[in-house]
């Protein structure tokens, strides 16, 4: 948890030309369990402050489908991959612990065929709203004031059995144009 050793850790990764350092997550406390599991800072925030002290190495972290909604992830990464000028990756995970379920307002976990069921869509959909920004939307242009053009963003208005989200992402597309999904 002390952000001056993972910067430390991250730089010398990329000395050593690494292609990416991972961040998992566990989004429950498991008394017993493995400290380095256990205790660790979200990985996206993380990720955001190793933006910073790093220039090439790839950022990849974990986002569970089972505890989150699509559009908090798709801006997520997509601000850690403005942030990173493009070195943004996701590890798409679907969370299995009781714990977990219990940190979320659930007794149990989700049946696992339902979970990879809704984290297909999910994915669908992030995907979707990374591009419901064309390459070239955002213009601006200072002296028209014109910020985006509005013919290349575009609603997305998906309604599948798990989500409904009618979108665009509220900023423009990620410099990869979709952040690695790992």
């Amino acid at each position: 948890e002390d952000i001056d050793v993972f910067k430390k850790i991250a730089a010398s990764a990329e000395r050593g030309k690494l292609d990416f350092i991972f961040v998992g997550d566990n989004l429950a406390f498991l008394f017993g369990g493995h400290p380095g599991q256990m205790l660790r800072l979200e990985p996206t925030t993380l990720l955001a402050a190793l933006a910073g002290a790093t220039s090439h190495i790839g950022l990849v972290g974990t986002a569970s489908t089972t505890f989150s909604e699509p559009f908090n992830i798709a801006r997520q990464f997509s601000s850690l991959d403005h942030i990173s000028s493009g070195r943004a990756g996701w590890n798409v995970v679907t969370t299995t612990t009781n714990e977990a379920a219990t940190n979320f307002g659930r007794d149990t976990m989700i049946d696992h065929e339902l979970r990879y069921e809704r984290a297909t869509e999910f994915v669908d959909v992030v995907q979707a709203l990374w591009d419901s920004w064309e390459d070239g939307a955002r213009v601006a242009n200072k002296e028209t004031g014109q910020y985006y053009d509005l013919i290349k963003v575009h609603e997305l208005n998906h309604k599948g059995q798990f989500y409904s989200v009618k979108g665009p992402l509220n900023m423009p597309r990620p410099p990869q144009g979709r952040p690695v999904i790992v």
